[in-house]
């Protein structure tokens, strides 16, 4: 959990548990009275921490190598030869469109340009008897090139009128059948591969891209089997995208365990880099708190001290602040609800575990 919303889940409930006790519990004398009993507290050490508050995020895991497949040109679906989940070789055809309107645009293509040749010679003839002029030639002879481009054209389109393998591979999904009219570009079958390896996909708002470099450790898991696998950040996009206003962060994984598939959902958390050393404070301090502002207890000699903090982020049970403290000051983590500013304690570190 991160920022402003380290309240919504550990501190809350321990602020209102502990003010549950403190409602059943004595209540104290006034502060300043000589003979106040002390208040037994447990104490720990403030302690400072670089580590960065990690960014959690769910991702989209998928091969780095993934395309659509698709015919150049529209028509009528002839073939389908493999489906979702078969193995693939390179150059392996794979579909195929129904040739007939396709060769025949062909043969009327080869056609024209056949004619087109004839007019070039006859009026290369006319113009030696200067029966032609020499532009009346040079106009031809472009009307030759422009049907040789339109066969080259529709040779073109014949041979991307089948789909091939473009390397080894997997079918992902199939999107088309046979007798299927599709237009030009429609994907047919969605092919990946392995060999460049897999990455896990995730969007991050401003606030949290700022805080991430190409570079940064990342954990990334799935509720099955529930392994978590490593990962680094590889690439950061320039531009966020527009409708979810996120950034779209490429994690580069190390190992896919066995059976997982392109498009899973993943629990992604990222590490930044070291920050500048702040406190780091067990839940259990907290005795108040709303938003990102909270309250602990430090002991000075023999006497509570109450302290405002603002938090700066939650993680591992702990909470980091951005309010300095004393370093190694002693930090009140069981017995501080019984307490206010000025009361007398008496430090017994064997009333709570310390988590």
């Amino acid at each position: 959990m991160n920022g402003n919303r380290w309240l919504g889940v550990g501190v809350v409930v321990a602020a209102l548990a502990l003010g549950g006790v403190a409602g059943c519990s004595r209540t104290p004398g006034p502060v300043g009275v000589a003979t106040a009993v002390s208040i037994p507290v447990s104490t720990v050490p403030v302690v400072y921490s670089t580590l960065a508050v990690p960014i959690e995020a769910t991702g989209i895991l998928s091969r780095q190598a993934e395309a659509e497949l698709s015919f150049k040109s529209g028509g009528v679906v002839g073939e389908v030869m493999v489906r979702a989940g078969e193995s693939v070789r390179k150059g392996q055809v794979l579909a195929r469109l129904k040739l007939d309107e396709i060769e025949a645009l062909v043969i009327q293509a080869r056609a024209n340009r056949d004619k087109a040749t004839r007019d070039v010679v006859r009026a290369r003839q006319l113009l030696a008897t200067q029966v032609y002029t020499l532009e009346q030639v040079q106009n031809v002879e472009t009307q030759e090139e422009q049907a040789a481009a339109a066969l080259r054209s529709a040779e073109f389109n014949a041979r991307h009128a089948v789909i091939e393998a473009p390397s080894d591979g997997v079918i992902l999904r199939r999107r088309a059948e046979p007798n299927q009219t599709l237009a030009a570009g429609t994907p047919v079958l969605d092919f990946g591969t392995d060999a460049e390896g897999w990455l896990v996909r995730v969007g991050l708002s401003d606030r949290d891209i700022l805080r991430v470099r190409v570079g940064d450790a990342a954990d990334w898991s799935i509720e099955t089997p529930g392994t978590v696998s490593r990962g680094i950040v590889a690439h950061i996009a320039e531009a966020s995208d527009s409708p979810t206003r996120t950034t779209e962060v490429e994690i580069r994984v190390n190992e896919v365990p066995p059976g997982l598939r392109s498009g899973f959902l993943t629990h992604v958390t990222l590490h930044p880099r070291p920050v500048e050393p702040r406190p780091w404070i067990p839940a259990s301090a907290i005795v108040e708190g709303q938003g990102d502002s909270a309250v602990v207890f430090l002991v000075d000699g023999t006497v509570a001290r109450r302290v405002p903090v603002v938090a700066d982020g939650w993680f591992a049970g702990r909470l980091f602040l951005r309010t300095q403290l004393p370093t190694g000051a002693s930090l009140v983590v069981a017995g501080a609800e019984f307490l206010r500013d000025g009361m007398p304690v008496r430090v017994e570190n064997g009333l709570a575990s310390i988590q």
